[in-house]
C-alpha cells in the first residue's frame, strides 16, 4: 500500500523534472537572447534588435513542442526528443520565426509612427496584424513540418476561427515577455516551459480539425 501511495507523488515529481529540462533546453537554445538581455539596461528601448533576435527562438520553440509531445510517454527522454526536434526543424523553425519577426517589426514600427499622429485610427489594426502574426506564427511551429500555402492558410484561419485560444496564447505569451522584462532571473529559468505547454496545448486544439482530416 504505502508504494501504491507514493506513485502519483513520482509521477508529479517525474513531469515536473521533465519541465524542468526542457526549460533548460530553452535556456541552452536560446542563449544569445539571454546574453543579449543581461547586457541591456533596458530591453524596451531596443524592442526591434530583440524582435530580430527571438528568431533564433523559433528551433528552440520546435524543440519544446516536440518534448512536450513525448513527455506522456516517455518523460526521461524530452531531452533527446527536444534536441532532435531542433536539428530535424532548425532551418524551416527558423525560417518562419524570422518571417514573424520581420512582419512585427515592421508593423511595430508602423505602430509607433501612426500613434499620437493624424493616422492613429490604424492603430489598433495594427495591433490586431502584430497579434495575427504571433499566433499563426506560433501554430506553424506548432506542427512540426513544412507547410505549403494552403496549410499556412488553414492555421491562420483555425487561428482566427478559434480565436479564444489564440487570444489565451497570447495572454500567457505577454505574462511571459513581461516577466523577462521584470525579473529576467525569474522570467527566463522558470516560466519559459509553463507557458509554452499551455501555448502547445491550445495549439493542439486549434489544429485538431486538420489532423481529423488527415486521419
Amino acid at each position: 500500500m504505502p508504494a501504491k501511495a507514493a506513485l502519483p507523488y513520482e509521477a508529479i515529481f517525474t513531469y515536473v523534472y521533465a519541465v524542468f529540462r526542457i526549460n533548460l533546453c530553452l535556456i541552452a537554445a536560446g542563449l544569445p537572447v539571454v546574453l543579449a538581455l543581461a547586457f541591456t539596461g533596458s530591453p524596451l528601448t531596443a524592442w526591434p534588435f530583440f524582435a530580430g533576435l527571438s528568431a533564433l527562438c523559433g528551433p528552440a520553440v520546435t524543440g519544446a513542442f516536440a518534448a512536450f509531445e513525448a513527455m506522456s510517454d516517455e518523460p526521461h527522454r524530452v531531452g533527446r526528443s527536444f534536441w532532435s526536434a531542433y536539428r530535424a526543424g532548425f532551418t524551416r523553425s527558423l525560417a518562419v520565426a524570422a518571417a514573424a519577426s520581420v512582419g512585427v517589426i515592421v508593423l511595430g514600427i508602423d505602430l509607433e509612427l501612426a500613434a499620437g499622429t493624424r493616422f492613429k485610427a490604424a492603430t489598433p489594426m495594427l495591433v490586431l496584424l502584430i497579434a495575427l502574426v504571433v499566433v499563426v506564427a506560433t501554430t506553424v511551429l506548432a506542427t512540426g513540418r513544412r507547410l505549403p500555402g494552403p496549410g499556412l492558410l488553414a492555421c491562420a484561419y483555425l487561428s482566427i476561427r478559434k480565436w479564444y485560444l489564440s487570444l489565451a496564447n497570447l495572454a500567457v505569451l505577454g505574462v511571459l515577455l513581461a516577466a523577462i522584462v521584470a525579473k529576467p532571473a525569474v522570467g527566463l529559468f522558470l516560466l519559459p516551459a509553463p507557458v509554452l505547454y499551455v501555448v502547445w496545448a491550445n495549439v493542439r486544439h486549434t489544429l485538431s480539425p486538420l489532423a481529423t482530416r488527415a486521419g
